[in-house]
């Protein structure tokens, strides 16, 4: 007889195809190590939690705290994509809060993965702790290498270079774009949430980066997503950056292009709806 395990990652994976054709959501996971009844205290504090996250979020790109006390205390954080507006990272940590609580009624801890945001929360603390083994990739279905052979090498290189300098900055945040003869333009960015160390986030980012080689890096398009870190390309503009630092790597960002990233889906020829989702590496359920 299959283990209950087994059960669970099935429905997570009928969970990510379905979300990621249908809505904004990509990923969600309900934590089944613990749960609240209706009015209890933790209920509560989790409902201050979200609260708290959804006031303080969109001013910085990043909220995190702890609410209640003893048994009933939860910690949570959200993440906003790092070029998003104070109006955008309000709507999609509003979206993702309240949808995740509907995801996952009654759960203790659950994390939800949005293209634009992350929220996570649990009765365990586990802020400044990565999460290496939750990890999503989605790809586009257009194969480049054929192409262009040295395509993911390019793009691995690209994205190694950003994500090192992700590490550098306040917001541990970084994007570019590079351009690749006979091709043409691959717009990236490199994120980890703040309340992760450098060495940490630096770790995050390296293992995001060697799954994005199993993934499918000869794509045109791929993301990796983890509770604690992110990384993506694509051969379209799909950030709203104005400020790309001006190296060999990359030009100056084409700012009047940039596609709305929230709460309008992105366009058909390109927008996660048609994407291939992966999951690398068994989840864990008990965070």
């Amino acid at each position: 007889m299959a283990s209950p395990k087994f059960f669970q990652l099935l429905l997570l994976i009928f969970t990510l195809f379905h979300h990621t054709v249908s809505g904004h959501e990509l990923m969600h996971i309900c934590s089944v190590s613990a749960n609240y009844s209706t009015n209890d205290p933790y209920e509560t504090s989790l409902t201050a939690l979200l609260s708290y996250l959804n006031n303080e979020a969109p001013s910085t790109g990043f909220a995190m705290g702890s609410q209640g006390e003893g048994l009933n205390q939860t910690h949570g954080l959200a993440l906003c994509r790092g070029d998003l507006s104070s109006t955008d990272c309000e709507n999609c940590v509003f979206l993702a809060s309240n949808g995740i609580v509907n995801e996952c009624p009654h759960n203790k801890g659950a994390i939800t993965v949005h293209e634009a945001c992350t929220v996570r929360y649990s009765n365990n603390n586990f802020l400044g702790q990565t999460l290496n083994n939750v990890m999503l990739c989605t790809t586009s279905e257009k194969n480049v290498n054929g192409v262009i052979p040295e395509f993911g090498q390019k793009t691995q290189e690209f994205l190694s270079k950003i994500s090192i300098e992700a590490l550098l900055q306040p917001k541990f945040y970084k994007a570019g774009k590079l351009d690749i003869d006979m091709y043409g333009t691959v717009y990236g960015y490199a994120q980890c949430s703040e309340d992760l160390s450098l060495t940490n986030c630096n770790k995050c980012l390296t293992k995001s980066l060697s799954y994005l080689r199993e993934c499918g890096d000869e794509k045109d398009g791929v993301s990796v997503y983890s509770g604690n870190c992110r990384v993506r390309y694509e051969i379209y503009p799909f950030l709203n950056d104005v400020n790309f630092s001006t190296t060999p790597a990359y030009a100056p960002y084409p700012g009047p292009n940039a596609m709305s990233p929230y709460p309008a889906p992105e366009s058909s020829a390109h927008g996660l709806e048609y994407r291939v989702p992966v999951v690398i590496g068994l989840l864990s359920l008990f965070f």
